[in-house]
């Protein structure tokens, strides 16, 4: 009977060491997995910072060129064409890594990577709506006809679309900055590293993007 029990304890003693091991490996693994994200995650949202930072710099100048538009004087063609704009593009980590986060970095790190898909989002969303009014410059171009009243009218509302969105990405870019820069997550475009923010409105007009030329800034 003893022998028994003693065998008993043994195999039950087996079973549970077995599974502590699976666990350790399961954890680690799990962990590793997470840092994977976190870092992916944080690689992209220095990305999305730049962007972020394209946007405040260019919407004062945006602004303006749609402020002429608006005054009805008889502006140059080219004054209709739009920049490139750029648009920021982020995967939040996954939902297993974001419990492992907010244990080990906290709530505030699992909160900043976690929203800064909405803030992407709603970015993007009005980058939609910016080159979908200005669009609507073509009606005032002579290069397509005859640029009656009615024309004239329908520019002038979208460039008023136009400044509120404007208002919008300055907001949101703004936000993202402040958000990104609390867990420490810095400026950098390792995809686009001949870029960056416009440091005069001259640039962007020059260049034709938000983000001119690192040389043309």
């Amino acid at each position: 009977m003893r022998l028994f029990i003693f065998e008993l304890t043994v195999v039950a003693l087996g079973v549970l060491i077995a599974q502590w091991v699976q666990s350790l490996a399961q954890e680690r693994s799990a962990r590793l997995h997470m840092e994977d994200e976190r870092a992916r995650a944080r690689l992209e949202l220095q990305r999305v910072h730049v962007v972020a930072q394209d946007w405040i710099n260019a919407v004062p100048c945006l602004d303006r060129r749609m402020t002429e538009i608006m005054s009805d004087a008889r502006i140059d063609k080219s004054a209709l064409v739009r920049p490139t704009l750029v648009n920021p593009i982020y995967t939040p980590p996954d939902e297993q890594s974001m419990v492992l986060i907010d244990r080990i970095y906290g709530p505030r790190e699992k909160a900043v990577l976690g929203g800064a898909a909405t803030g992407t989002s709603n970015l993007r969303n009005v980058v939609a709506n910016i080159a979908e009014n200005w669009g609507k410059f073509a009606l005032i171009d002579p290069a397509n006809g005859p640029v009656g009243t009615s024309d004239r009218a329908e520019a002038r509302s979208a460039a008023a679309s136009i400044k509120a969105e404007l208002h919008t990405a300055a907001i949101i870019g703004a936000d993202i900055g402040r958000r990104l820069r609390s867990i420490g997550v810095g400026t950098s475009d390792e995809e686009n590293p001949k870029n960056g923010p416009a440091h005069s409105c001259d640039a962007i007009w020059r260049s034709g993007r938000i983000d001119p030329p690192l040389t043309m800034r």
